[in-house]
C-alpha cells in the first residue's frame, strides 16, 4: 500500500480512490439534484385557447414560477375551475390548468366586471380567494365563476418559451 503525505496527515491509495469516486458521484449527481429542484419550482404550460390575446396566444409555451407569493396584475396559472377552458402541462395526460391575470386579491375591490358573479353586495375579495380575468372580453374566468380559492393558483408566469404551433 502506497501512503501519500498531505498537509495535516497521510492518506491511502484507497482513501484516494474513495475520495476520487466520490467526486466523480458528486459531480453527477449535482446536475440531478439541481433539475429536480427545478422540476420542483418550474413548470412548463401550453396555452390553450384565445382568452389570452393579445397578450399570449393559443400554443404558446410558458415557463411558470411555482410560488404562493402573489401579486395582482400577474400572470399566474391555477387549477382548472369549473367552465373554465383547459391548458395542457407538460407530463400531464388530461391537464387540469389554466392562465389567467390576477387582477384582485384578498381586501381589493371587486372588479365591476365580476359583480354579477359574486353579487352585487359584495365589495371585497373575500380572505383565501383571488379575481382571475382573460384579456379577452369573452374569456370564461372570474366573470364566470366568481372568486378563485388561492389554494388553487400555483404559480406566476416568468417566461415565453416560444410557440408549439398549434
Amino acid at each position: 500500500m502506497r501512503v501519500i503525505p498531505l498537509e495535516g496527515g497521510l492518506m491511502t491509495d484507497e482513501s484516494q480512490f474513495l475520495l476520487t469516486v466520490l467526486g466523480g458521484f458528486a459531480a453527477l449527481a449535482a446536475p440531478v439534484v439541481g433539475v429536480a429542484v427545478a422540476r420542483r419550482r418550474l413548470m412548463i404550460v401550453d396555452v390553450m385557447g384565445d382568452s389570452m390575446i393579445p397578450t399570449l396566444a393559443h400554443g404558446d409555451r410558458l415557463v411558470v414560477r411555482r410560488t404562493r407569493r402573489l401579486r395582482a396584475g400577474g400572470i399566474v396559472v391555477a387549477r382548472h375551475q369549473e367552465g373554465g377552458p383547459r391548458s395542457a402541462v407538460e407530463g400531464s395526460p388530461a391537464s387540469a390548468w389554466l392562465v389567467k391575470r390576477l387582477v384582485a386579491l384578498p381586501g381589493d375591490a371587486v372588479p365591476q366586471v365580476v359583480a354579477p358573479a359574486v353579487g352585487a353586495e359584495v365589495r371585497q375579495v373575500p380572505a383565501g380567494m383571488a379575481v382571475l380575468l382573460g384579456e379577452h372580453p369573452d374569456s370564461v374566468d372570474s366573470r364566470r365563476w366568481g372568486f378563485v380559492p388561492l389554494k388553487d393558483i400555483e404559480g406566476v408566469l416568468v417566461g415565453r418559451l416560444g410557440s408549439t404551433g398549434r
